[in-house]
């Protein structure tokens, strides 16, 4: 009983996505935020998970668009992480847990000099939060898919010498266990410091519509201190067990 209390918002999505109509990506995209309020739904107690069900089921029915059906997932999983974080007896698991060690036999995979070149060049053109965000090993389509962003970012801030702030790479240990980070296929950049929301939400989607078949974007965090955009290689178009250099 209680496990069915704490999925039933998941069994609820679900449901609806078999039959809204919803485009790949943007299923793809309502699995993964479904995905994380699972991974986490275990530190909320039998109430808030109750409560939660009725809040979800009731959005969901509200919602034609597909896209504000996401992003009506997304801020409720948020919201729940935060109710969650504020209780005593309340942590995320993420915050317990080391990072994941990658397993299995893996092969190095050096950039030819062409390659390693445009990555030099590609990463000139941001700047990393800290120095612990390792962005040594991304591979040569992140390096494409950056190469993007710098120049949607440009536009958005009419500033050529603008360099969006790399958040994230292969180092976090806030990612889910098999997350495209920590394979070096996905990198997490800075939108909050954009003052209007309407134009961060319209740079996000211009860079969906760059972005090739290849990749997704998520923007998360919507509207707090860590609002970013994620954006990754879709699992199947590439290899894991390569490691670049």
């Amino acid at each position: 009983m209680i496990c069915m209390r704490l999925f039933l918002p998941f069994i609820l999505a679900v449901s609806l996505l078999s039959g809204c109509g919803l485009s790949d990506d943007t299923r793809e995209q309502l699995e993964i935020a479904i995905g994380k309020v699972a991974g986490e739904a275990w530190d909320s107690t039998k109430t808030k998970t109750a409560r939660a069900a009725e809040k979800l089921s009731k959005k969901l029915e509200e919602s034609d668009d597909a896209q504000e059906l996401y992003e009506r997932i997304v801020k409720y999983v948020d919201d729940l992480f935060e109710e969650s974080n504020n209780g005593k007896d309340c942590k995320k698991k993420s915050a317990q847990k080391p990072k994941p060690q990658q397993t299995g036999p893996k092969t190095l995979v050096k950039r030819s000099s062409a390659q390693q070149n445009y990555h030099d060049e590609v990463l000139s053109l941001t700047t990393l939060k800290a120095a612990s965000v390792n962005i040594d090993c991304l591979r040569p389509e992140l390096d494409t898919a950056i190469n993007v962003i710098v120049a949607a970012y440009h536009e958005v801030f009419e500033d050529d010498n603008y360099r969006p702030i790399i958040t994230s790479g292969n180092d976090s240990d806030k990612h889910g266990e098999r997350s495209a980070h920590y394979a070096c296929a996905a990198v997490d950049i800075r939108t909050k410091d954009i003052d209007d929301i309407k134009i961060r939400k319209a740079l996000a989607k211009a860079i969906t519509e760059e972005l090739d078949s290849r990749y997704y974007v998520l923007h998360e965090d919507v509207g707090k201190a860590n609002e970013h955009l994620h954006i990754q290689l879709k699992s199947g178009t590439y290899n894991r067990n390569e490691v670049w250099q």
